[in-house]
């Protein structure tokens, strides 16, 4: 009986060394883990006008690289060309509480209201590439091309062309091919071109027509041009994607080689196709413009102070320089 008592009071001596043992065992998992916890990824979040667009393709692909070089989570939306669809983007953006936005507006006007939702629940916002310009909203920079001063310059660049391709003509008649209505991109572009050609006594626009930065539309719409204009020296575009689409039409109706051809971003096809002759130039600006807004936000973040415009160069392609600029385009 003794050596049973005996036995019992060794074992609950066991278990209450064992149970205090496992009670600061237990206490010090607790400290390890609240003394070295992580601290929460910081997460930006991105909405694109549309995703058709390589511009915005290449964005990506840099914004994505650049977030993985900052330890940094980003979250990446395609509006599609749709405005209403970019603003609830923005508010999904808003109830997952990113720490950043990154807005490529589909319109200038037309984002605004998810902004505004944005700017009270105190999200700091950046616009890229296209811009918004409303005293309603609070952007803390943007990041992008000035404009404009790309559309003049191509401006310059198709009226060259034009006079190197038809130095005997005393009037250039020339069509338009506009990007997405309501668009910064498209509304500056244009004003830049019409600087430079508007009052140019040489230059008879003969059509200025809608094609939302599209291919396929640019395509189709210039299969319309070409069959209502028998006489046409050039085309000048608001981007790459819908002077590739002209071209493609003008081919078709084996009329390319009348014409002088240009338009604005830098797409690598683009750039081929001016080194075959096809077309004859285009402006480069960078889509890793997205990836530098991305480490803006996150500058922003951490306390630094930043410019309000923040720019991005661009840079002429043109026949004599085409082979040498082609690395550079995207």
């Amino acid at each position: 009986m003794v050596k049973r008592i005996s036995l019992l009071l060794i074992i609950f001596a066991l278990v209450i060394l064992s149970a205090c043992s496992g009670s600061k065992d237990s206490d010090t998992s607790s400290n390890d883990t609240s003394g070295g916890e992580e601290k929460e990824k910081v997460v930006i979040g991105t909405s694109v006008a549309s995703l058709g667009f390589l511009f915005f393709v290449e964005g990506q692909k840099a914004s994505e690289a650049a977030a993985a070089e900052l330890g940094v989570e980003t979250i990446f939306y395609d509006a599609e060309e749709n405005q209403a669809k970019q603003n609830q983007d923005i508010e999904d953006m808003i109830v997952k509480k990113v720490d950043a936005i990154v807005v490529a507006p589909v319109t200038t006007e037309g984002v605004i209201p998810a902004i505004k939702q944005a700017n009270e629940k105190g999200i700091p916002v950046f616009t890229v590439d296209r811009y918004v310009d409303s005293d309603e909203v609070d952007i803390v920079a943007h990041l992008g091309t000035d404009n404009i001063d790309m559309g003049k310059n191509a401006g310059e660049l198709f009226l060259k062309g034009l006079e190197e391709k038809y130095p005997n003509e005393e009037v250039y008649k020339v069509a338009e091919l506009i990007g997405t209505a309501g668009s910064s991109t498209a509304m500056e572009r244009g004003e830049g071109i019409h600087s430079v050609l508007a009052d140019n006594p040489k230059i008879e626009f003969l059509i200025n027509l809608n094609a939302d930065f599209q291919s396929t539309t640019a395509m189709s719409v210039t299969e319309d041009i070409l069959t209502s204009t028998k006489e046409l020296h050039g085309i000048i575009a608001h981007n790459d994607m819908m002077i590739e689409g002209a071209f493609r039409a003008a081919d078709d109706a084996d009329r390319a080689k009348d014409l002088v051809l240009v338009g604005m971003d830098g797409q690598k096809s683009t750039v081929e196709q001016i080194i075959s002759g096809d077309i004859y130039g285009t402006y480069l600006q960078q889509p890793a413009m997205l990836a530098d807004a991305l480490r803006a936000a996150v500058k922003h973040l951490d306390g630094e102070e930043m410019d309000k415009i923040i720019a991005v160069p661009t840079e002429e392609i043109n026949p004599e320089n085409a082979n040498e600029m082609v690395e550079k385009a995207w």
